[in-house]
């Protein structure tokens, strides 16, 4: 069995015998599978009438249970400023998510789901979930075991790194 990696990897050695394309083995399959599973799960989201970032806002503003302020929301998602912005437009457009000014600063501002918004994330998690339960079915369940272990030390050593 080969996939697109092997097949990259077998191009390079017939190009540049000798390069150690090791890593790509691992970090290729990485981004790939980052890439497919994006795009599949973009499928599932459209069909609920959701963008993946607006999905983002709204599950992170779920899981945290309180209003935070756009600064938070951005650095958690890893999205500049202006893109945030940008995304929380068209969920406060739809009343999905309020904007308050800060009370513990004037200037700033807190974003907090609706109870709209709420009913939206939790039928829209549900279905992402069991999509992504089916992607797994391929796996025996101590394979999976065993890749959330090495995954989470690859990014916690990588989450490590990016804040020094």
């Amino acid at each position: 069995m080969t996939d697109y990696i092997d097949k990259a990897q077998a191009q390079w050695a017939q190009i540049q015998p000798g390069l150690d394309t090791e890593p790509a083995g691992i970090i290729g399959r990485i981004a790939r599978l980052a890439q497919l599973i994006e795009t599949r799960t973009d499928r599932v989201l459209e069909e609920l009438d959701v963008t993946r970032s607006e999905f983002d806002i709204l599950s992170l503003l779920t899981r945290s249970g309180r209003p935070m302020t756009p600064t938070e929301i951005s650095a958690n998602m890893l999205c500049s400023a202006a893109g945030t912005t940008k995304r929380m437009k068209k969920l406060l457009d739809a009343g999905l998510i309020t904007r308050e000014t800060n009370p513990s600063d004037g200037r700033g501002a807190l974003i907090q789901l609706t109870a709209a918004g709420e009913a939206k994330t939790i039928p829209v998690l549900r279905a992402v979930l069991e999509f992504e339960a089916r992607l797994l079915e391929a796996l025996p369940a101590d394979d999976c075991e065993r890749l959330t272990l090495q995954l989470r030390a690859l990014l916690t050593s990588l989450e490590g790194a990016s804040s020094r």
